[in-house]
């Protein structure tokens, strides 16, 4: 249910808190009153026999002082509750203190920001225009849906600019994921626990055009052809890749993986199945650009051959699977072919494996051809423009330098932050031209072993297709 966002829920933790502390004073006045009628009768007694001296003032007192130490012991327990407890806590009552803070939170943006107006008269100045702001609160997945009016205020244009919802990203310390306009108003959603979006690797399914990353977030390749997953080292990366490829796995045979370091990707060519798929020295990987290429190029006169016949489509539409060049460490292999003597053999090889390679970023997607590159440092030195510019999936494994955002996320508005200080396997993923947003990698477990993943994955792909 949407909840009204007000002026005075600038207030509404002390509302909340002095509220609470009243009703506890009034409860133990009502509940120690039998005890209060009795001394007032005793020491109504004790004046009229003239005793009044020797009364135990310290059991009159008792009451009082134990109903000023239950408040007392409230004053620290609210504190608690709210600073404390409800950090530490997934349930109803810290959600509830949560969904205190943050409507509070609100409240005090739209005052502090100057999105209302005051007007005066005779009386003093009272409030003339407050928005009609609501806000929605879904723990299960750590969103908020956020209403804001596009009504015709004079408010509205920055509202509709997404000028608030800045603000409230970095207030909340939250992941604007999406924004939709209808009549008269604007709803937009975070993720203030991007956390209860990540995915189990295990767990993982590919769906027909779609690979799974976090939940809310797919690579629809087809839509976002080719990828980029840049990130330094320790930063999640490989993982990321092992839970795309795996998935490509599942989807087709055609899966061909490159990685000049010889590292993790390249000891797949230790899974039988995966043994002619793999390439990590520099002729193995020159030939095998080329040998991709001259593949897309035989599936394009197949479809052309097709297509002359009056039928009109993508590769789907004519029955053939799509086919995914996996390089990693991509710098690094451009770096090892430009040292190489301008007469030697592998030279040549090389740079008919990067013409080869813009024209497959440039013309795969019609004919299901697509590349994912992994690398450290995308710039334009070790990453062709006529490359990069076809990447639509861009992803970038922790918070990347000022001199990256500008490589990776071109158009971005956002201020990326850390997501985690203990956790490993975060970053920031952009579809396109949409929004830049914050996710989790999916979940490795303990146990993880690389190899069986993928056995696993193409056993799976082989039992559907036999």
């Amino acid at each position: 249910m949407l909840k009204t966002i007000k002026y005075n829920d600038q207030y509404l933790a002390k509302t909340l808190f002095k509220r609470t502390l009243l009703f506890i004073l009034v409860l133990m006045t009502v509940l120690f009153l039998p005890w209060y009628w009795s001394i007032i009768q005793l020491l109504y007694h004790q004046w009229q026999v003239g005793t009044i001296s020797q009364v135990n003032w310290f059991m009159v007192c008792l009451p009082l002082m134990i109903s000023l130490g239950v408040v007392g012991y409230f004053v620290w327990f609210l504190s608690w509750l709210y600073r404390v407890y409800t950090l530490d806590h997934d349930n109803i009552l810290s959600r509830y203190m949560r969904s205190i803070e943050i409507r509070q939170l609100i409240s005090m943006l739209v005052v502090s920001k100057g999105f209302f107006d005051t007007d005066s008269d005779d009386a003093g100045e009272y409030l003339a225009y407050f928005p009609k702001l609501k806000v929605k609160f879904l723990f299960k997945t750590g969103q908020i849906i956020l209403q804001e009016p596009v009504d015709g205020h004079k408010y509205m244009e920055r509202f509709a600019k997404g000028e608030f919802d800045n603000t409230l990203e970095i207030a909340l310390l939250a992941d604007r994921q999406t924004t939709e306009f209808s009549k008269n108003k604007m709803l937009s959603t975070f993720a203030f626990e991007p956390i209860k979006f990540r995915r189990q690797l295990t767990e993982l399914v590919p769906k027909k055009g779609l690979i799974q990353i976090s939940k809310g977030i797919d690579w629809k390749y087809d839509t976002f052809y080719n990828g980029l997953i840049s990130g330094n080292v320790g930063t999640g990366k490989s993982y990321t890749m092992f839970a795309i490829i795996g998935q490509l796995l599942r989807v087709t045979k055609n899966v061909h993986i490159i990685d000049p370091k010889r590292s993790d990707l390249a000891s797949l060519k230790y899974v039988d199945e995966l043994a002619n798929n793999v390439y990590s020295t520099q002729s193995e990987i020159n030939r095998a650009v080329i040998n991709y290429y001259q593949y897309m190029m035989k599936r394009a006169e197949a479809m052309e051959e097709k297509k002359s016949q009056g039928k009109i489509g993508t590769y789907k539409d004519f029955g053939f699977e799509p086919a995914f060049l996996v390089f990693d460490e991509f710098g690094a292999y451009r770096e090892m072919n430009e040292r190489l003597a301008y007469d030697d053999p592998e030279k040549t090889n090389f740079d008919t494996a990067m013409s080869n390679l813009n024209e497959i970023a440039m013309l795969g997607r019609e004919l299901g051809f697509y590349i994912i590159i992994g690398m450290q440092r995308p710039d334009a030195g070790s990453l062709p423009m006529a490359v990069r510019n076809q990447l639509n999936m861009r992803i970038n494994m922790g918070v990347p330098t000022p001199e990256i955002e500008k490589m990776v996320f071109q158009d971005n508005e956002k201020q990326l932050r850390p997501l985690s200080s203990h956790l490993k396997g975060w970053g920031f993923i952009q579809m396109g031209t949409g929004q830049v947003r914050s996710f989790f990698a999916p979940e490795v477990p303990k146990d993880f072993r690389l190899h069986d993943y993928m056995r696993e994955n193409i056993a799976l792909r082989e039992r559907k297709t036999a």
